[in-house]
């Protein structure tokens, strides 16, 4: 039996005024909600969700609270390694530009994110000299990183990171942290050592200067890049980064000649650079040098100056590819 059938019209007004304020005072609230990445909010058991988008893609924001803010690793594609230059070995490419932003602000909505792709480094092994190519630019919320210096066939190229010169040493240096932020997303590359030695310097980090040649026939070693133990390859979803615990944006190894540059000087094999900490690949005697490890930002290797021609130190090498993370309190 009703309220209305009991006679009681009164009654029945109450019953449903009451009730229809009771509905108005708890209104429908679409729940909050964060999506976007190749690895999309992973919840690694550290209290944070994480969105690593190791190419482009939207994040995506659905009834943000208003105090919501996130933090954000910005990293562009590595600069490429030069391949043996007229005038000695090629220099180590530069890293890609890093730039970190522990709280960023962020309301609902959708925002593009670009995450920039290696470069390659000056090469003649097609018998024709190909001109290099810097990394790609990396972008979130409104920053951009630059894309590492690729090396040229003497002198350091400009870039989120400088390449290293390669050459006979008299080539001027890149400028790194081009173009300028603060703090510098990057560093300049190392300097080529001139006469007989033939090696070439090492690429700028994001944490460090590439060296120069520090002895004859030793490449100059790429510059470390800068360490975030929040970003390890378990907790962001890409197993291939754990070994550089943390580390991105590693420059490139300056390369050497071998094995030996003249087989009748009886000059003996040099040392190539190593790549900086951070995905930098290796140096080369008188080889092609490492490439930049993917997903790093580090710089590619150097090629070695060597006798055979073509030889496989001609060729160039490929920075490592940027990435975007972002992460904030589950």
């Amino acid at each position: 039996m009703t309220v209305r059938s009991a006679g009681n019209p009164r009654a029945s007004f109450r019953d449903r005024f009451l009730g229809t304020g009771n509905r108005a005072s708890r209104p429908y609230v679409v729940p909050f909600s964060v999506t976007g990445g190749n690895v999309d909010a992973l919840a690694p058991g550290n209290g944070y969700k994480y969105h690593t988008f190791t190419g482009p893609g939207t994040f995506t924001v659905t009834s943000a609270p208003v105090s919501f803010a996130v933090e954000v690793l910005i990293v562009a594609g590595g600069g490429g390694g030069s391949g043996m230059t007229p005038g000695g070995s090629g220099g180590g490419g530069g890293a890609g530009g890093l730039r970190y932003f522990p709280s960023i602000p962020v309301s609902s909505g959708s925002y593009s994110i670009t995450v920039g792709a290696g470069g390659t480094g000056y090469s003649v092994r097609t018998g024709s000299p190909t001109s290099p190519v810097n990394g790609e630019p990396s972008s979130a919320f409104g920053y951009t990183s630059a894309g590492g210096g690729s090396a040229t066939s003497g002198s350091g190229s400009p870039g989120g990171s400088a390449s290293g010169a390669g050459g006979d040493g008299t080539n001027p240096l890149g400028t790194g942290n081009t173009p300028p932020t603060s703090p510098p997303q990057g560093n300049p590359g190392g300097q080529a050592s001139g006469g007989g030695n033939r090696a070439a310097g090492g690429g700028g980090g994001a944490g460090a200067a590439g060296s120069n040649t520090p002895a004859v026939g030793t490449g100059g070693a790429g510059g470390n890049g800068v360490q975030y133990p929040q970003f390890t390859g378990p907790l962001i979803g890409v197993p291939s980064l754990a070994p550089l615990s943390g580390y991105f944006a590693g420059g490139g190894g300056g390369g050497s000649y071998g094995p030996p540059y003249a087989p009748t000087s009886g000059v003996p094999a040099g040392t190539p650079g190593p790549g900086g900490l951070g995905g930098g690949g290796a140096g080369g005697t008188g080889v092609v040098g490492v490439n930049g490890v993917t997903n790093s930002g580090g710089g590619g290797g150097g090629g070695g100056y060597g006798a055979a021609d073509p030889h496989p130190g001609y060729s160039s090498t490929t920075g490592g590819p940027g990435i975007v993370i972002i992460r904030y309190l589950a």
